[in-house]
């Protein structure tokens, strides 16, 4: 079982405990209702709620984390899609290049259509974009981590992060 379903398993199993022990507070709170007369069960009951309150928010977990060898993976086939949706785009293109200019009592033109597939390897390019280094992708990723926006922790890479700002 990987670290995401395990987080999502706690998380689940501290929802039913909450839920749980919320509709307990729940039942005594209505049996208290009958029983006016013994105040020191309200207390109780109220203490009991604030401290199962306070269990809920400490049980929340923390981020999913994910394998370094995953996000590397992750990245990876994410800039592969991007450059070759680039790539994709950028062949049969062409761009037109215009410019008019006088000089003197000259005006002078220049036309020319460039054929972008003619002046771009796109062959190249789509096969280097798999040649980033591991070392390149932690540094892009160690950026993402320190990003407080990252929705998930990076097993390997986020611990180098917090050990560099330390």
């Amino acid at each position: 079982m990987n670290p995401l379903q395990e987080s999502k398993q706690e998380l689940n199993a501290a929802i039913r405990y909450a839920e749980n022990a919320i509709s307990s507070a729940k039942q005594t709170m209505e049996s208290m209702n009958t029983y006016q007369e013994q105040t020191g069960r309200e207390e109780a009951l109220q203490r009991e709620v604030a401290d199962l309150k306070f269990r809920l928010a400490e049980s929340n977990p923390t981020m999913p984390v994910i394998p370094k060898a995953v996000a590397i993976a992750i990245f990876r086939e994410g800039v592969q899609h991007g450059v070759e949706d680039a790539c994709t785009e950028l062949e049969g293109q062409s761009i037109n290049i215009s410019e008019d200019d006088y000089v003197g009592d000259f005006s002078i033109s220049f036309e020319r259509n460039i054929d972008l597939e003619d002046e771009l390897d796109l062959d190249w390019m789509r096969g280097k974009c798999g040649d980033y280094s591991e070392e390149r992708v932690i540094d892009a990723l160690g950026n993402l981590c320190a990003d407080n926006k990252f929705e998930c922790r990076i097993h390997g890479i986020d611990d180098q992060e917090e050990k560099k700002n330390d």
